[in-house]
């Protein structure tokens, strides 16, 4: 059985290659936000804070 990847994860890859969120978001048939949620989520993995809360996270 193959293994999908999840559309926000697609939409993602996506907008790494240029487009922008919401087109991302409409070319996967998905919500706007649940993109601009996963970059906020990602952007905030990448400086080591809490993608909730937004507090630094210890190492």
């Amino acid at each position: 059985m193959k293994r999908l990847v999840p559309k926000t994860h697609q939409a993602i890859e996506w907008v790494g290659k240029g487009l922008s969120a919401a087109q991302a978001a409409r070319k996967m048939e998905i919500s706007e936000s649940s993109v601009y949620a996963a970059l906020r989520k990602l952007k905030a993995k990448d400086i080591g804070c809490c993608p909730t809360c937004g507090q630094k996270v210890r190492k």
